[in-house]
């Protein structure tokens, strides 16, 4: 029959492997963790890479950016579309500084008009009271195959109806019937939605271009000064085609 002594040294014994057992445990559920983080860290890394060598679908700024100022389906032109130089204005009728581009464009038009291509876009100002006006009448000609004779014709007579404290579309229906269009499809163009809608469009992607001034001009997908004059614009359109 076993001792006093003999008990307490085989509890002693026990006790003793029930708290190496402890430590051990304790050890082996450190390594394991340890092991599943690292394991976790090498897979998402894995997979970070190989993400990094798929290409992106989403558009960058940078595209979006080259894109809005390329040719789009229903942009009013001018010159060659398969030329390698385009030019991208965004005006105001009623702005007095495009009444003052607009000989100037006119005239480079004409002499250019094999080499570059000229867009013209809307971009009306809050602050002219029949900018919308009248880019709504040049759009709504533009529908009848008169964009040009009414754009021609509102630069023209800037004079005799910008700068008017009140909006007056009635003032666009003159200029409608001076080069003959069908009156009653006009009115019906100039309050439509789709006509709203295709203004509004030309400024909105202006305004994704940083534009908040007309004229404003991208010459190859770049925002220019505004040249002081023919010749300095002549210099920078024979640079671009001499490239």
């Amino acid at each position: 029959m076993p001792t006093k002594k003999e008990h307490k040294e085989v509890k002693r014994q026990s006790d003793e492997d029930e708290r190496i057992r402890r430590v051990n445990s304790a050890k082996t559920k450190k390594y394991l963790t340890r092991g599943f983080i690292v394991l976790i860290i090498i897979v998402a890394g894995a997979g970070l890479w190989k993400l990094s060598q798929q290409p992106s679908d989403t558009p960058t700024a940078s595209d979006t950016y080259t894109k809005l100022l390329q040719m789009q389906g229903d942009d009013w032109i001018k010159g060659n579309p398969n030329s390698s130089v385009t030019l991208v204005e965004y005006l105001d009728f009623e702005c007095e500084a495009c009444g003052a581009y607009y000989p100037l464009v006119k005239r480079l038009s004409e002499e250019y008009g094999d080499k570059v291509l000229f867009i013209s876009r809307y971009f009306p100002l809050q602050g002219h009271r029949n900018g919308m006006n009248a880019a709504l009448a040049v759009e709504a000609a533009g529908r009848q195959g008169k964009y040009w004779e009414m754009y021609d014709l509102l630069f023209e007579e800037q004079s005799a109806w910008g700068g008017r404290p009140s909006s007056d579309r009635a003032i666009f229906e003159r200029y409608a019937e001076r080069i003959n269009l069908d009156m009653e499809r006009f009115r019906k163009d100039v309050a439509s939605q789709e006509v709203s809608d295709r203004v509004t469009g030309d400024k909105d992607s202006g305004l994704s271009l940083g534009v908040n001034y007309t004229p404003t001009f991208f010459l190859n997908g770049e925002k220019i000064q505004n040249p002081r004059g023919y010749e300095p614009f002549k210099v920078l359109l024979d640079s671009a085609v001499g490239k």
